[in-house]
């Protein structure tokens, strides 16, 4: 991806096909990402650079101007003044510059989305890291507010949140808020069918329905997870290493019902899967290795649950 592309990306000038090329080219390789962080870089040293060289041609010229008008006693004088003058524009100039350009970076929202079947990391503005399982997508500002952080997210992620007391750092899904100072969580937001879960590996954070004046809030220790059931938020133990377990190539099958676990083994081998029963439980735990396949973790399922599959004609999984 060449350099003029992403800087018209960056200054609003890129057309459709551009903005589409560039989001196409960030999703393919984790590593782009690396590249279009650099260019961004690059480009708002320019953008301050420039701003800062034009106001100080403009206050020399101004300078220079008004010397010619002045006795040589007051030539020493004006050139001292102009130059606390120039430099106390210049500064001034460059920190308001400064101040709105960051306000609009920080209104400039970008997105990352994982294809179903891979996952990705990504390191925002502040040193946050953000692992993003398949099917998830992170919105996030170019360039974080002054007073806090917020970042929207679909589908599953594991966050190293970089510690700011002063800057809260705010993860909004579909149906709750979770707010955190500086800690490692996981969270699992499945708008499609409703499912919605946070688990604390390291920390404190507060978890907050989007209820309105129904809104609960409770706050989560250490291996403690907060799962929405039905409209409230229930909190229960539970060995959080092995719900992030996903990060190393593992999904993990304990404490999940069997229906939403088939929702994540849709996101995770990137096939469609179909439910002809709701009635099917069973007792699971432990972890599966993605990369043994769905066969292999529908047949270890089967030991603890009583169900059969097959697939259609499309290649969609049937189960009965």
């Amino acid at each position: 991806m060449k350099d003029e592309q992403l800087y018209s990306y960056f200054n609003d000038t890129a057309d459709p096909e551009e903005i589409r090329e560039i989001e196409s080219w960030l999703q393919e390789n984790p590593e782009h990402q690396k590249d279009y962080d650099n260019a961004h870089m690059v480009y708002n040293a320019m953008l301050i650079n420039e701003a800062g060289y034009r106001r100080s041609r403009k206050a020399v010229a101004g300078d220079r101007k008004s010397a010619k008008i002045r006795d040589v006693l007051k030539i020493v004088s004006g050139i001292a003044a102009g130059l606390v003058l120039l430099a106390g524009t210049w500064f001034s100039g460059k920190y308001i510059g400064e101040e709105m350009y960051s306000a609009a970076l920080s209104r400039r929202m970008t997105s990352v989305s994982v294809p179903a079947g891979q996952s990705m990391s990504i390191v925002l503005d502040d040193g946050t890291r953000v692992f993003l399982n398949g099917g998830a997508r992170i919105e996030y500002p170019v360039l974080f507010a002054r007073d806090f952080r917020k970042v929207r997210l679909s589908g599953e992620a594991f966050l190293d949140v970089s510690h700011d007391e002063r800057h809260p750092f705010i993860v909004e899904t579909f149906d709750s808020m979770i707010e955190v100072l500086g800690t490692e969580f996981n969270v699992y937001a499945d708008e499609e069918n409703g499912h919605f879960s946070t688990t604390l590996l390291d920390g404190k954070v507060k978890v907050s329905t989007l209820g309105g004046e129904h809104c609960e809030q409770v706050i989560l220790s250490p291996d403690e997870r907060a799962t929405k059931v039905g409209n409230h938020l229930v909190v229960t133990k539970v060995p959080a290493v092995d719900v992030v377990s996903w990060i190393d190539g593992y999904i993990n099958i304990g404490g999940v019902g069997f229906e939403e676990l088939m929702h994540r083994f849709e996101y995770t081998y990137n096939v469609r899967i179909i439910l002809e029963r709701t009635d099917i439980e069973g007792y699971m735990s432990g972890k599966i290795r993605v990369s043994e396949g769905i066969d292999f973790a529908l047949h270890l399922l089967q030991k603890s649950c009583s169900f059969t599959y097959e697939r259609d004609s499309s290649g969609a999984i049937i189960i009965r």
